[in-house]
């Protein structure tokens, strides 16, 4: 009896070679393909939104849902810089080294100066934008006398109008406070108009006394 021939031999070698060669990895084929997790987020979106929308397909609910996210993220910048120039509108200012700054002023200074009378003598030569600081410093001076906020060195201009008490009288105190900075440090011109309006301004915060 002739024995019948095994067509089916199995080859250890030749099968460890296919295994080993890259071109025969079908399996990675398989593999899922990797998505940054903005895509994962627009995906997850537009799939609800097409179960609450339902003939909505699905590359529109992509559409939508990438335009809405850039809408998002843009508007919440905006708040986010907002927010910020309220509390430090300093940072956005223009030309901050306009003569002496802000933070050098000292306690000497704002508790030994004259006001009226370097008032006086800076109007008198026509030297408004000085006019414009020893009017905001005076107006300072005159609240901290009064106790509505306490004056400190490392302070910004814009944590005394949070600060002052009675809060009434922020609103004035805020456009004193604004035109002294566009002014300092915003390169805006002074003008006999400017300082006629913060006086205006310095007298309507003290009435308030």
């Amino acid at each position: 009896m002739i024995d019948s021939i095994d067509t089916l031999t199995y080859d250890l070698d030749k099968i460890a070679r296919y295994q080993a060669d890259p071109r025969y990895d079908y399996n990675s084929q398989l593999q899922p393909i990797d998505t940054s997790w903005w895509e994962a987020l627009i995906s997850r979106l537009a799939r609800l939104l097409q179960r609450l929308f339902h003939g909505l397909d699905a590359e529109r609910a992509s559409g939508i849902v990438t335009w809405s996210l850039v809408a998002f993220f843009v508007l919440a910048l905006i708040v986010v810089i907002w927010f910020i120039w309220k509390k430090r509108p300093s940072l956005f200012l223009r030309n901050k080294k306009l003569g002496m700054d802000y933070e050098e002023v000292t306690e000497e200074e704002l508790y030994g100066t004259d006001f009226d009378r370097a008032l006086s003598d800076a109007l008198a030569r026509g030297d408004h934008q000085a006019a414009v600081r020893l009017i905001y410093l005076q107006t300072l001076r005159q609240i901290a006398d009064l106790e509505w906020v306490s004056f400190q060195i490392f302070k910004t201009p814009t944590e005394y109008v949070y600060e002052l008490k009675p809060e009434s009288l922020r609103p004035p105190f805020r456009n004193l406070t604004n035109i002294f900075l566009h002014v300092r440090y915003g390169n805006y011109r002074a003008t006999p108009e400017l300082c006629h309006q913060m006086h205006d301004l310095q007298q309507q915060i003290l009435k308030g006394a």
